[in-house]
């Protein structure tokens, strides 16, 4: 009995340590340059959905003391996927809310919870062209998982070509062509 209990708890420990985005283990965070890598490497892109970041920076510490939107998000974004529940919400409750990015991050944070109306809200405040598709993605993403019938998904299908119509990189209409077919064939 105890040997049973002692492999359902290793088992369970890896699958905390790999948690996606905060509590969200239906996505997974991962930065640009690592999501290339995997490409690269062969590894399945298409079985998981991933919020594809610019940067992930363990160095989250000092993440009061910056101003610069880019290294901020990258910091919340470690802490998402180490899942540092303790940094995540101080930091959601302190943050500086004139900066824009904070509503991405609380797009994200509210995304991770799966509090999918919130994070729209705070998705649809943000007005940035740098992460548009980002914030378009995370959109239709946050749409379809509010679906009642997620068999009748052809109404977020326009969400989705939208963030398609959006950017002009390749890769991020390869993310949204991997969401279609994975919401089509799941």
């Amino acid at each position: 009995m105890i040997k049973r209990i002692l492999t359902l708890i290793l088992f369970l420990i890896p699958l905390q340590t790999f948690a996606s985005i905060g509590d969200n283990t239906d996505f997974w965070i991962i930065s640009q340059n690592d999501y290339v890598n995997r490409i690269s490497k062969g590894k399945d892109v298409i079985l998981r959905r991933y919020i594809v970041v610019p940067n992930i920076d363990k160095k989250f510490k000092n993440i009061f003391e910056i101003k610069d939107e880019k290294a901020i998000l990258a910091k919340f974004s470690f802490m998402l996927k180490r899942n540092k529940n303790g940094w995540i919400e101080k930091y959601i409750k302190n943050c500086d809310n004139s900066l824009d990015i904070n509503n991405l991050i609380k797009g994200l944070y509210y995304f991770s919870k799966k509090q999918y109306w919130q994070a729209i809200t705070y998705l649809e405040k943000f007005n940035n062209d740098e992460f548009k598709f980002l914030k378009l993605l995370m959109i239709a993403d946050c749409k379809y998982e509010l679906l009642f019938d997620k068999k009748n998904y052809k109404s977020v299908i326009g969400d989705y070509q939208i963030a398609i119509d959006n950017t002009d990189k390749e890769q991020n209409k390869a993310i949204i062509n991997n969401r279609i077919k994975h919401i089509k064939y799941k």
